[in-house]
């Protein structure tokens, strides 16, 4: 395989009404490799005429078009057919991940353009099974609720994880019965871009999917300030996320985020050392700790406290840093220098507040290395609650360590920041696990395991300021109640 004959030499338009488009000011933006931080391709920047644009065309599809009288089965096949397209490229998907991302490349072709095609499948055949229900009032009276689509939706999506969540986003929203305008991060837009080719060849209709890329401020702003969108979703930073809800205040639209974590992953001293270390170590270097739902709070029993360290040291010193289409590398660089910036210097804070450093926290010297965006897994002990890298999210492979002794010790410590993403306990006590899972303020709790298994069928929902909204499709749904009444002649006096 050669990767960089998958990407085009001019800049990836804009996709705008069934039309891929260059926008009017013509500009661009680098798309860069962060394993050397080369530029590789280029992306057209939308304006706000470009926005407009995409907005009266999603309207448009919704109110006027196809799409809006299309029965569910119809939507169904369509979902079903762009699943067939997305396999046959899964491939391009995944080289265009790990370049653009720095993801492993075995990694991004096995799992995530399966979960992407997977979400697709789930959708088609979640669009034919959207069922309401009817409430008992009094023997002539006949309630039905009903779930609707909300209309236009905005969607911006992450830059840590674009392909394999914006396939289940935008899956479950067209399956809903809604159009969207979508915006990816600038960090990480083409396999979006690329997405737009899948529903292009699949046949949606116009208007139905629109891609801009460019600045999130801009985009974004003007996305959710429209009148004409009837909700805007966003997966992102908690920060980002309260600009969102402040910037929808005039229109009261619906919103949706999925937000930052410091999800606690809690150890009790009954558990096989060796196993429980592997899934702590797992559970915080995936996608070098750039998944929101990382388990970054490792809180460690007491009696078990040192050893478990000790190991873990030696299980993280063999990572092994480069380019993810090298069947060596098991660590990805950061996604931008940027952030790389900010990683290092939270690094620099855990030193400062005094937690004792176990492994990683310094650069590498090898000058390959240096020229991309790479953080050795980094693992700080003795973290204590007031530190700021125990109560911050810092979204790179950083762990912090607590200790804890009795079980409300560690409830406590998990549910010692603002978040409540998920978390994680290992225990072999059948019901101490499920009192802990139960008093862990989250909306995903992993037993003995770490991650999900069903992204698509039993999706999280944040808690505090992880989130706001449902999970699943409802998210995208707005539901309608009907009363009937079947008496005769009751008619007010």
């Amino acid at each position: 395989m050669r990767p960089q004959e998958y990407i085009k030499q001019e800049p990836y338009k804009l996709y705008i009404n069934g039309e891929f488009v260059v926008p009017g000011e013509r500009r661009t933006f680098d798309i860069i490799n962060p394993v050397n931080n080369e530029l590789f391709a280029k992306a057209y920047r939308a304006g706000i005429k470009e926005v407009e644009e995409a907005v009266r065309s999603a309207r448009e599809a919704y109110d006027n078009g196809p799409w809006g009288r299309m029965p569910a089965k119809e939507r169904s096949k369509l979902l079903l057919k762009a699943a067939r397209i997305l396999d046959r490229r899964k491939e391009e998907f995944a080289a265009t991940e790990t370049m653009e991302c720095g993801k492993l490349y075995a990694s991004a072709l096995y799992y995530e353009a399966a979960q992407g095609v997977d979400a697709f499948e789930y959708a088609a055949g979640k669009a034919r099974c959207l069922e309401g229900s009817s409430m008992p009032i009094d023997n002539q009276t006949l309630n039905i609720v009903q779930w609707e689509p909300v209309g236009v939706v905005a969607e911006i999506l992450p830059w840590n994880g674009p392909f394999m969540m914006g396939c289940q986003k935008l899956s479950i929203i067209l399956a809903a019965g809604n159009t969207v305008v979508v915006k990816p991060s600038s960090w990480a837009s083409l396999s979006t871009l690329l997405l737009a080719e899948v529903f292009d060849e699949a046949g949606f209709p116009k208007g139905v999917v629109n891609v801009l890329t460019g600045s999130g401020s801009l985009i974004g702003n003007a996305l959710v300030q429209s009148p004409l969108v009837d909700m805007a979703a966003m997966t992102g930073g908690t920060d980002t996320g309260k600009s969102i809800i402040t910037a929808s205040a005039d229109t009261i639209k619906d919103i949706a985020l999925e937000l930052g974590g410091k999800s606690p992953n809690i150890i009790f001293d009954d558990v096989d050392i060796d196993e429980a270390v592997k899934w702590a170590r797992f559970a915080f270097t995936l996608n070098a700790g750039q998944v929101c739902v990382s388990g970054t709070r490792l809180i460690l029993h007491k009696n078990i406290y040192e050893e478990f360290l000790g190991r873990l040291k030696a299980e993280c010193e063999k990572f092994v840093p480069g380019d993810g289409f090298d069947r060596k590398t098991t660590l990805s660089p950061l996604i931008h220098k940027e952030h790389a910036r900010i990683v290092w210097e939270y690094i620099e804070k855990g030193k400062r507040a005094g937690a004792r450093l176990i492994c990683g926290g310094k650069p590498y010297e090898d000058q390959e290395l240096r020229k991309g965006n790479f953080v050795p897994v980094t693992v700080f002990a003795d973290v204590a609650v007031d530190m700021e890298i125990f109560q911050e999210e810092i979204f790179g492979p950083v762990l912090c360590v607590t200790p804890f002794e009795t079980e409300e010790e560690a409830i406590a410590l998990a549910n010692a920041t603002k978040f409540g993403l998920a978390g994680g306990v290992f225990t072999r006590d059948a019901k101490r696990s499920m009192r802990v899972a139960k008093g862990i303020r989250g909306g995903q709790i992993y037993v003995n395991s770490y991650f999900s298994k069903a992204m698509a069928e039993s999706p999280g929902t944040g808690w505090k300021e992880s989130g706001l909204g449902v999970a699943g499709i409802h998210k995208y749904m707005i539901s309608k109640t009907i009363f009937i009444d079947t008496a005769e002649d009751n008619v007010p006096a």
